[in-house]
């Protein structure tokens, strides 16, 4: 479980900072570092320490696949845990998967994939039925919207 000394105030301002986002310029670490009154050397080390604490996760942005002529939706699939592992590091190797969980249920790997045409889902779905001899593979496409900003205030109460 995380600690509360493995954070110190900078930290837990880096982590409010990373997530209101990147400063849209060419040297964002460096506007980061500026706001903070540390060096950019300091920020970059900072950052990586928090990744590999597993305090911060993914660094990276996020577009609306939907304006960049994407189709995008919810994948539910029943994998057997003798190929899960396997299974998901295919998934995960596809460049429009952007989140893939586990859970418990007859629905127990749920990723998002997106991808250019139906074709291409269709494919990368059929291989993964194929590779891994699932008979359960549902996409669900999108019908509505929803995004949530989800911030935690790392700095109070």
């Amino acid at each position: 479980m995380l600690q509360e000394r493995d954070m110190d105030a900078v930290d837990r301002k880096l982590i409010n900072l990373l997530q209101e986002g990147l400063p849209l310029e060419k040297n964002p670490f460096g506007a980061l570092a500026a706001s903070l009154g540390i060096s950019r050397e300091e920020i970059v080390e900072r950052i990586g320490a928090l990744r590999r604490k597993g305090i911060v996760r993914r660094l990276g942005g996020v577009f609306d696949s939907l304006a960049m002529g994407y189709s995008s939706m919810l994948v539910g699939a029943r994998v057997p845990e003798g190929v899960f592992g396997d299974a998901a590091r295919f998934v995960n190797a596809h460049p429009g998967v952007t989140h893939n969980y586990r859970r418990s249920g007859f629905l127990n790997m749920w990723f998002t994939l997106s991808t250019v045409c139906d074709e291409e889902r269709d494919v990368f779905l059929e291989e993964l039925r194929r590779r891994f001899g699932l008979t359960h593979v549902f996409p669900f496409p999108r019908v509505r919207s929803f995004k949530l900003r989800v911030f935690f205030d790392m700095e109070g109460a």
